[in-house]
């Protein structure tokens, strides 16, 4: 059966620069480039790679950028699950620095405005495991998807809440941690939040909810671990990933690399983790394959690659 990726394909505008300037400041960038991207459009070309059937859920609207997308998305084969015609959609600011560090300012358009009529209209009995990216439950569509999930506990959902993770409305969170989802972030993400989840209490030495706020990576998973009740994994960069399913932390080593930029390395690594698992690998084996996915996109510009680059730049990463 397939995985079905929910999330956004976008509009992503590249621009490399030496640093970040501060307030007030004007830089120039060495080099530009627009390229069709978005987290979900990111994890199902690699799982397109890995040879892992998928089916990309992702909406498209009316307008100049819809229509860029449009066009990709038929040029690489995918359906178009979702067409609205009431907006178009959004694009993201990537600016890279000189060390592959990116920063991005997005700008939603349709893709933030899911319907749980959208997704009410797919026919679920083709999968048996759904990828859900944060930013499309950050805002007004995070109760629809957050409804909709909680209709179909049956299937193994991963859940990739990125930067946005503080974000996204607590109710909305909950419900996504009921169905038991594998969760993927990295480590500020990871830390952010579990700090995050708890307010002062004057008479509690935790928080208003009577946890201890985290104090390291192992205090973190083990607080995800008990919301969700499943496999927490954590990217930690040129340190590895650890992984906790409630017994240890276990860590698997990164694979060395050229950093060109880090954009979509976390997209990639959750794709990868998740066609693993499809095919039959084990916790380990697919995160250390995800490693090597990851190290191999590091070291292109952009968040996608071709079949032919992919499969170079992953003999590159053994």
């Amino acid at each position: 059966m397939k995985t079905l990726v929910v999330g956004a394909a976008m509009i992503d505008m590249l621009m490399k620069i030496e640093a970040l300037p501060k307030s007030g400041e004007d830089v120039l960038c060495s080099e530009s480039g627009i390229v069709i991207g978005g987290c979900a459009y990111n994890a199902a070309n690699t799982l397109r790679n890995l040879e892992s059937a998928a089916d990309l859920c992702v909406p498209v609207g009316k307008g100049p950028y819809a229509d860029m997308i449009r066009s990709e998305l038929e040029r690489c084969g995918y359906d178009i699950l979702i067409q609205d015609d009431s907006q178009d959609n959004g694009y993201c600011l990537d600016l890279v620095e000189a060390t592959g560090e990116r920063t991005f300012i997005t700008a939603q358009g349709i893709e933030g405005a899911f319907q749980k009529k959208w997704l009410d209209s797919l026919d679920m009995d083709q999968y048996d495991s759904i990828y859900v990216a944060g930013y499309q439950v950050c805002g007004q569509g995070g109760q629809a998807i957050g409804e909709w999930l909680c209709g179909h506990g049956d299937k193994q959902i991963f859940f990739a809440p990125g930067p946005v993770i503080c974000s996204i409305d607590a109710a909305v969170m909950e419900q996504i941690f009921s169905v038991h989802p594998i969760l993927h972030l990295n480590e500020k993400e990871a830390m952010d939040f579990t700090r995050a989840s708890h307010q002062p209490d004057p008479g509690n030495s935790g928080g208003a909810d009577g946890y201890v706020p985290a104090e390291d990576i192992l205090d973190a998973v083990r607080e995800l671990y008990s919301r969700t009740g499943n496999l927490v994994i954590v990217t930690l960069g040129e340190k590895g990933t650890v992984y906790y399913e409630g017994d240890e932390l276990h860590t698997v080593p990164s694979v060395k690399t050229t950093v060109v930029d880090t954009i979509g390395a976390g997209d990639s690594h959750i794709g990868a983790v998740i066609g693993g698992l499809k095919k039959g690998l084990g916790r380990e084996e697919s995160i250390r394959l995800a490693n090597r996915v990851a190290a191999a996109v590091v070291s292109v510009q952009g968040p996608v690659m071709d079949k032919e680059t992919f499969e170079k730049r992953m003999e590159e990463h053994l």
